[in-house]
């Protein structure tokens, strides 16, 4: 069997309308999907996704978990079923309004990127904060204090950003390489998975990149802001993140 160029893992938490466009977009701005994409779906809630059509992929995978799982441990479970050279990780409220993959790939190999990912926009156009520095613990509280505004890296001359982390809504690396860092800590719930894993990534040398000159379209949910469960499990989260030998070695080291 042939091997595809990229896995792409997508969780779904009741999000089949998202999904659909998601995939549809995907088709419609994506040469040779068939060939080149592998596809996983996990559906997290039970029976909440529909069948999908087989045919565009490369091969299709649905998973349907007989209870929720966190967002680690749903992508974790989908990489032992990946076969791509590349393995990327898309939230399912995406959609993609230009060809991304191929350029991606080009800067990946071209700048010795480990992990990589496009720009991020909402659906006015403006930059979502999806790359960020290393967070701290008054960091993320001036972040809910009236007035804090997102600054974010200025890209360099090829366009090219070097953050210290870059969030888990669409990453695109080596499956080799997400495989050698053991995936995400499932002992992380819904937040810093992806803080945790880019920060790994660091301590073992690896290049983290966003290429400012692609985009994606995300339509941001915020739900730690809007729900006291999520703010809860964000605190949890954050509180693990900071006392965990992985932040004090970051913090030693730059």
């Amino acid at each position: 069997m042939t091997t595809p160029l990229i896995t792409l893992s997508i969780v779904s938490h009741g999000d089949s309308q998202k999904i659909a466009h998601l995939l549809a977009s995907l088709q419609k701005h994506e040469p040779d999907t068939a060939s080149r994409f592998q596809l996983i779906l996990t559906d997290n809630l039970k029976d909440k996704l529909p069948d999908v059509n087989p045919a565009p992929w490369a091969s299709l995978h649905m998973l349907r978990n007989e209870h929720p799982m966190g967002f680690a441990e749903n992508h974790n479970r989908a990489f032992e079923l990946a076969r791509g050279t590349y393995f990327a990780v898309l939230n399912p409220d995406l959609i993609f309004e230009q060809p991304v993959f191929d350029s991606l790939i080009v800067s990946f190999q071209t700048h010795n990127a480990d992990l990589i990912a496009p720009k991020i926009v909402d659906e006015t156009g403006a930059l979502q904060d999806s790359f960020r520095p290393l967070p701290t613990p008054i960091e993320l509280i001036q972040r809910r204090l009236p007035g804090y505004k997102f600054k974010p890296y200025l890209p360099d001359a090829d366009g090219i950003v070097r953050p210290d982390w870059i969030a888990g809504m669409f990453w695109l690396l080596r499956s080799e390489t997400y495989s050698q860092l053991g995936g995400m800590d499932k002992a992380y719930q819904l937040y810093f998975e992806d803080v945790d894993f880019c920060t790994r990534a660091r301590l073992q040398g690896m290049n983290l990149l966003v290429d400012s000159k692609v985009q994606v379209r995300h339509d941001a949910q915020r739900s730690s802001r809007a729900k006291l469960y999520y703010l809860v499990l964000h605190t949890r989260s954050a509180l693990r993140f900071f006392t965990s030998p992985v932040y004090r070695k970051i913090r030693s080291k730059f």
